[in-house]
């Protein structure tokens, strides 16, 4: 199946679960919430902190008049958070920065904001589609335990957030800069001590 049928398949996605019942909706999101905790290499509790630390990033940005408007996210990771997206001028950038880390329980906060214009809804689609791709390069990867990496794809750019031993590290790296439409691969993951 070419890749653009896969793209629009999986943006479609979303709109087939909302014409299932309440009962399949709950099951479908159970199933991918459970899936998404089994794949995490962290204890339960760092899981439950990042997801209060999300909720709270959450709050601090749409209470920001400044970041009104701009395209910011935010992706919380045993109380690290990387900031990605775009924003129209680079004082919005070092204000989300500022938010973030005037968050309670932000550890430390990598700043990959972008001065540019917002991503158009084709940029993005082709994001996911990259994201997909890595991830699923990153999953069949027999070699390595790369399961526990988080990949967000923003304008082709790959950021792989995580925990791992170097040479884990060195191949998702690997991986990702050889998937199709990646620009550049930006390594925000942590080297654990052997």
């Amino acid at each position: 199946m070419p890749a653009s049928r896969i793209a629009v398949l999986l943006l479609c996605a979303p709109l087939l679960v909302t014409q299932l019942s309440g009962c399949a909706v709950a099951v479908v999101g159970a199933t991918i919430g459970g899936t998404a905790v089994a794949l995490d290499s962290r204890d339960m509790s760092t899981q439950i902190d990042d997801s209060t630390l999300r909720v709270r990033l959450v709050s601090a940005f749409t209470e920001s008049e400044a970041m009104r408007n701009q395209r910011v996210k935010y992706l919380p990771y045993n109380g690290d958070v990387l900031l990605y997206g775009q924003v129209d001028t680079q004082g919005r950038a070092d204000e989300a920065e500022r938010l973030a880390r005037n968050v309670d329980g932000v550890n430390r906060v990598f700043n990959q904001i972008r001065i540019t214009d917002v991503a158009n809804f084709r940029t993005r689609a082709d994001d996911t589609w990259i994201t997909t791709r890595v991830k699923t390069l990153l999953l069949r990867d027999q070699d390595y335990d790369a399961s526990g990496i988080k990949v967000v794809t923003e304008d082709g750019e790959v950021f792989l957030f995580g925990i791992v031993d170097k040479d884990t590290a060195d191949r998702a790296i690997d991986i990702a800069r050889n998937v199709r439409g990646v620009r550049k691969v930006v390594d925000v993951l942590t080297i654990r001590e052997s």
